[in-house]
């Protein structure tokens, strides 16, 4: 076996990265000593631009070779810090040149470039860069966008969990879908904004799906909109089902751009909707909304009734959908740094600026099904540029019902 089949870009980066971290470090304190000093400092001691400055100091002082990496200079940079101590110590100057042709050569080997190895690093859960997990997903919702036709500002979800009044041990669902700053890339797209699936009679029997204005619902299709959160004149929606026994609500096509932007929003209460207890052990309670709009981001709020779920540890799960839109796989986990965040009790700990009008539509919204808003726990998902297709999921066991 080839030496090369033993090497993996983890391993040439230890064996690398940390030698041009002491070699830059040595440089920096050689001429400015040890402590604190700013980018400036640098600037005026060795007649650098800041940029460089700055990004020789992230490297020499980076608190591991993996966020290391994404600050190395390119080589025109080091021959400029280079020439600044060529004369006073070649000895240095020697060995930074050999260890960074180690460098430009793991890059070749792992990457092909600079762009590529920082996508590498970057994906790796010990880089610690959780800003560049954003940036990532901000360039796949503007391809996606392209590619698609459509794009909104935020994708809401609403979910409001309660015990059934009809059916004992069972689980009663508010589910509101909001796509706000919704825009048409591309002509004559149409889109998808609710999805659902044909039951059997037993099913429909057993769980049942009604508007939350029953009368909006009616006047549009069958699609349960809520006219009085959407914007004006109404966004224009149709209800087709497929032979797969999928029911998809759908927005026409419009005008591309700003001057046909438009809220969408839409609400149930499904009944019924599962047991409230496990049934065999191991069994997990999973409430999500699906991310299939490009979108700046992403909202879901969650709201459970107190006595439900007393003490259970919630757990966020990003699914793709590129395997399965049902999948349930903890191998189709995305990787996100963003955590459920448990904002209190009661709608008013549920202010935010990103859903126009929202605490009047949680007012209404909990006053359709009779609930008192005071009685629930928020629990917030808030995912900058999600990914599509994928699931958000809030995923926690089920208790036994003498743990209840």
């Amino acid at each position: 076996m080839s030496t090369d089949t033993l090497r993996t870009l983890e391993s040439d980066i230890d064996l690398c990265v940390p030698e041009i971290q002491d070699l830059l470090a040595k440089i920096l304190e050689s001429r400015l000593g040890q402590g604190e000093f700013g980018i400036t400092a640098i600037c005026r001691e060795f007649g650098l631009h800041r940029k460089l400055a700055w990004q020789i100091r992230s490297v020499a002082y980076a608190p591991n070779p993996l966020q290391a990496v994404a600050f190395v200079p390119a080589r025109s940079g080091i021959e400029s810090l280079t020439k600044a101590i060529k004369d006073t110590n070649p000895e240095i100057v020697e060995r930074l040149f050999t260890t960074f042709d180690r460098f430009e050569d793991l890059v070749q080997t792992h990457a092909g470039d600079r762009t590529q190895l920082k996508m590498l690093v970057e994906s790796n859960p010990g880089s610690g860069k959780r800003e560049g997990e954003a940036k990532w997903r901000e360039k796949a919702f503007q391809g996606n966008s392209f590619i698609w036709g459509a794009q909104a500002r935020t994708q809401h979800s609403l979910s409001v969990l309660n015990a059934s009044d009809s059916v004992a041990d069972a689980l009663d669902l508010v589910q509101v879908r909001g796509l706000i700053g919704l825009r048409r890339v591309r002509p004559n797209t149409r889109w998808i904004v609710g999805q659902s699936i044909v039951l059997s009679k037993t099913e429909e029997e057993a769980r049942k799906r009604v508007p939350l204005d029953a009368a909006a619902a009616a006047e549009m299709d069958g699609v349960p909109i809520l006219g009085e959160f959407c914007s004006q004149p109404l966004p224009q929606l149709v209800r087709r089902k497929d032979a797969q026994g999928l029911i998809n609500d759908e927005i026409v096509p419009g005008p591309v751009g700003s001057l046909g932007e438009q809220n969408v929003v839409t609400g149930e209460v499904i009944r019924n909707l599962a047991p409230r207890y496990r049934s065999r052990d191991g069994q997990r309670a999973l409430f999500g909304a699906i991310s299939r709009t490009p979108s700046e981001l992403f909202v879901y709020d969650h709201f459970v009734h107190k006595d439900l779920f007393p003490n259970v540890e919630r757990e966020l799960c990003v699914f793709s959908e590129l395997n399965s839109p049902i999948t349930q796989d903890d191998a189709d986990l995305l990787p996100v740094s963003e955590t459920i965040q448990h904002l209190g009790r009661g709608m008013n700990v549920a202010r935010t600026p990103d859903v126009p009008g929202y605490l009047e539509m949680l007012d209404w919204v909990f006053g359709s099904v009779g609930w008192n808003s005071r009685d629930f726990d928020l629990y917030r998902v808030r995912l900058a540029f999600p990914p599509m297709p994928a699931t958000v999921v809030i995923r926690h066991d089920l208790p036994a019902p003498d743990e209840a």
